[in-house]
């Protein structure tokens, strides 16, 4: 459930915005065709074989060609966020919300990074926006979000929405240890992060997440 335990197989396989890909296809002007399909083919092997720089290099690229090209910004995306460039992967997903305004595994993906660089008001705006509008069939991502948000409502003493969103962890019979810590720590009432609880008051910390 850590920022960067999101798991390599999602990153790689999480849903893109395909309508917006398709129209800017459509859009795009025949004589920037090849160059642009060659460098979208060399970027995805690029990425699958997770040589993460040269697939950015060769997405950034590729978005010169066809700025509408909205895999292109989100691939770069998931690569800086691999990486923990959450500057640079923060600036590429807000392009993404940009062009995909409904694409909430975007914003998912946006307020994680905005985690990482402990910009904690937008974070958990854009993760709470990506509750709204859905994840899709993307289960891991969803999670990642909803734990990301629950932590950062008890950092903010928003307790009882703290303990309404990491509940449903339980609800779903999810008793990960870190969902388990982060239910005490709203539980006591504490605005901390879990990296920020002292370590003579974790096992209390553990104790009131189970009871």
């Amino acid at each position: 459930m850590a920022l960067i335990g999101l798991a390599m197989a999602m990153l790689l396989a999480v849903s893109t915005p395909g309508a917006q890909t398709a129209k800017a296809a459509a859009a795009a002007k025949p004589a920037a065709a090849a160059p642009f399909d060659r460098l979208v083919a060399q970027a995805t092997e690029a990425r699958t074989a997770e040589r993460w720089e040269d697939a950015i290099a060769l997405y950034a690229k590729a978005v010169k060609l066809k700025p509408a090209y909205v895999q292109g910004y989100w691939y770069q995306g998931t690569a800086y966020y691999t990486l923990e460039k959450f500057s640079e992967c923060r600036e590429q997903f807000r392009t993404v919300t940009r062009l995909a305004p409904k694409n909430g595994a975007a914003f998912a993906f946006l307020g994680l990074c905005e985690f990482g660089l402990k910009d904690y008001d937008r974070s958990l705006q854009h993760l709470l926006q990506s509750r709204i509008l859905g994840v899709g069939d993307t289960a891991d991502l969803g999670s990642v979000a909803r734990y990301h948000a629950g932590i950062l409502m008890t950092r903010m003493e928003q307790y009882e929405q703290a303990l309404e969103t990491l509940g449903e962890f339980a609800s779903a019979g999810d008793d990960n240890p870190r969902v388990i810590e982060a239910m005490g720590i709203a539980t006591l009432r504490m605005p901390m992060l879990p990296i920020e609880v002292p370590a003579d008051r974790r096992e209390r910390v553990l104790m009131a997440g189970r009871a």
